[in-house]
């Protein structure tokens, strides 16, 4: 099968397209043959060995960690799935392997597509909702009537939180600029805040829940905004612990886990939750892909089409 590896940490000069052999599934795995792959920042951070420390992986290996497809085989052990089920899958990051015409998955890393969904579509669902589902509901617990403040509003994850939000009753403020502020507006965001013009600290103020897509200064900026009581949840970093204290506030590193989004998908089956048009490559481009992920070139989210 063709599969996009690294032999070593690097540039996007380090992605080769190599033939390897498909790999078996063990006892609780599932093999996917994937009809779509979705690059997401963490790709390059990884290909660079900006997590080579936490992430002590053997080369060469395969990049990528969000896709749909088809299940071919399952584990001895695997009984919710079977072959010819369309999937979409998240592996954890010690594994990976989506940039493949074939992947291995633990059965907890796969999720049924619902049938209203592309291969395409599903593809770049995992991560994107997947992190705004385990930020907004399971972490910061949203309620109906809340004041959020999204850092990074107009990316991938921002966009998919912000439905959610206004899905579930809150009043969703997000930073963005340029051409993602008009569509955060058509998503019916009640306010954005442009961060190139505008420092967001004098804008809002009282909030129950701020997500940070963002980190660095952005988070460190953002504590004094909240009420005591209320929460920050980040993607980026871990909230400061000695802040949280002072302020009397609550806040957590959303670690992103492969959900059942039964209330989710009923929002994206009546197009309460819109998914943006993907940009589609093919497997080849992988560098091209990258590079224009890693400096912000892209409109959209990426997916290479098997």
């Amino acid at each position: 099968m063709k599969a996009i590896q690294i032999k070593q940490y690097g540039d996007n000069s380090e992605l080769q397209l190599n033939d390897i052999p498909v790999p078996q599934p063990a006892d609780q795995q599932v093999l996917v043959q994937l009809k779509a792959s979705s690059v997401n920042p963490v790709d390059y951070k990884i290909r660079s060995g900006f997590f080579s420390k936490q992430m002590q992986r053997t080369f060469p290996f395969t990049l990528g960690w969000e896709g749909a497809g088809v299940v071919k085989q399952v584990g001895a052990e695997v009984s919710n799935f079977q072959e010819g089920d369309e999937v979409m899958i998240m592996p954890n990051f010690m594994q990976g392997g989506t940039y493949a015409e074939y992947v291995v998955v633990n059965k907890n890393e796969v999720t049924k597509k619902p049938s209203y969904l592309s291969f395409t579509q599903a593809s770049v669902l995992p991560f994107s909702l997947g992190t705004a589902y385990t930020a907004l509901i399971l972490d910061a617990n949203i309620q109906s009537g809340q004041k959020l403040l999204i850092h990074g509003a107009g990316g991938a994850v921002g966009q998919m939180a912000v439905q959610i939000a206004i899905n579930k009753g809150l009043h969703a403020t997000g930073t963005a600029t340029g051409d993602n502020i008009q569509e955060l507006k058509n998503l019916g965001i009640d306010a954005v805040i442009d961060y190139a013009t505008t420092d967001f600290t004098t804008e809002v103020k009282d909030l129950d829940v701020i997500l940070d897509l963002v980190g660095g200064a952005t988070l460190a900026n953002s504590y004094d905004l909240l009420r005591k009581g209320g929460i920050i949840v980040s993607t980026a970093q871990p909230p400061d612990a000695e802040k949280l204290a002072t302020l009397g506030l609550k806040g957590k590193m959303t670690m992103t886990t492969p959900q059942m989004f039964s209330e989710i998908f009923s929002f994206l089956e009546t197009e309460k939750i819109k998914v943006k048009a993907p940009q589609i490559l093919s497997l080849d481009k992988a560098q091209e892909a990258l590079e224009s992920v890693e400096n912000r070139k892209a409109k959209t989210k990426i997916v290479f089409e098997f």
